[in-house]
């Protein structure tokens, strides 16, 4: 008897406690995006290729690096030599260096707390894979945003309607008042808040904003656009060869299907005449 109530014991402060854990570590699934590149007949779009490296290089490698792809490598995406050239010695690399930040690790965890991770594979490291990458760049507060939980802080009460609006815009979960306020409390203390990121609170300060880098193809330059070019850059250096895989893979069903066909035929043939 003494055993069964100890299992309900147990049983219970689970009940209370794994729910908390998860909200402490939850984070809002980002909206699944429409990559051009994902199926087997899928391609890179190689403006967007060359757009998101360009970023990647002008903000992401002031901190991380893509340890894996050389500057060299970029002209495949249709940079020419003098543009890789200039872009590896604005990182103070020459074209045949990897594409590794300045920022040394050991000063970016005494800054950060963490050193900053490497970009190379981070598409095909996270749940999530490249919705992931481009819920985390575009998951940062909005000007409105920050305009609603001042306003719903001013008095340092939350009414049900404002727990409720503020929860929906920031993908927080209303039947927790005591830790959404604790998150409102953080977000006016200038930590950086991401509503996809698990735990919804981490090192990275918002990296890209509109404008940030000049787009010359007549593309808008918004963040959103940014952030899906990045992304689509980073889902390249993730595997570089991917086209190539691909493409393999179609000659290589067409042959079995061309040689199945062929055998069918063969037995037909051979049957035939012992019938």
């Amino acid at each position: 008897m003494d055993f069964l109530k100890f299992l309900k014991t147990v049983a219970l402060a689970a009940a209370v406690v794994l729910p908390q854990m998860a909200l402490a570590a939850s984070g809002v699934a980002p909206p699944a995006q429409n990559w051009e590149f994902v199926g087997v007949f899928g391609q890179f779009d190689q403006a967007a290729l060359k757009r998101g490296a360009r970023v990647t290089v002008e903000v992401c490698m002031a901190c991380h690096s893509v340890k894996y792809i050389k500057f060299d490598a970029l002209k495949k995406l249709g940079f020419s030599e003098a543009e890789v050239i200039a872009l590896a010695e604005a990182q103070s690399h020459n074209k045949k260096d990897a594409m590794l930040s300045p920022m040394d690790p050991v000063a970016a965890k005494d800054s950060f707390g963490v050193a900053p991770p490497d970009l190379s594979l981070i598409t095909k490291a996270r749940k999530g894979y490249e919705d992931y990458t481009y819920g985390i760049l575009t998951g940062y507060l909005t000007d409105a945003d920050r305009a609603l939980v001042q306003q719903v802080m001013e008095d340092g009460a939350l009414s049900e309607k404002e727990l409720l609006e503020v929860s929906s815009a920031l993908g927080l979960d209303p039947h927790h008042p005591d830790k959404v306020k604790e998150v409102l409390q953080r977000i006016q203390a200038n930590e950086n808040f991401n509503k996809y990121f698990p735990g919804h609170f981490f090192a990275m300060p918002q990296p890209l904003n509109d404008g940030a880098v000049a787009y010359t193809d007549g593309v808008e330059n918004s963040l959103k656009q940014m952030a899906k070019d990045v992304t689509t850059f980073l889902a390249w250096a993730a595997e570089p060869t991917m086209m190539a895989r691909k493409t393999l893979g179609i000659k290589v069903m067409l042959y079995l299907l061309v040689l199945t066909i062929l055998f069918y035929a063969v037995k037909r043939r051979i049957w035939a005449k012992i019938h």
